[in-house]
């Protein structure tokens, strides 16, 4: 869903809102919730997939340069 249907969405609900009750006021709030997040959640899972990844690949060129490396020379840390 684009931004620009998830604002024509909420603007039809809030217009609705008047006429609504408690309840399908509640019910409303899920189902906007439930448009917005949970593509953001869906998004933010496959960030975290490509985060390990990238830090996978990050700590294995390390080990590879340890491997590599005879002695470390000097560590410097100020």
């Amino acid at each position: 869903m684009t931004r620009k249907e998830y604002e024509l969405v909420f603007q039809a609900i809030k217009s609705y809102r008047v006429y609504m009750t408690p309840d399908e006021e509640v019910l409303s709030e899920k189902i906007l919730d439930d448009l917005f997040y949970t593509p953001l959640i869906d998004k933010l899972s496959t960030d975290d997939d490509f985060e390990d990844d990238c830090f996978d690949e990050i700590v294995k060129d390390a080990e590879e340069a340890l491997a590599n490396e005879s002695e470390i020379k000097s560590l410097n840390f100020r």
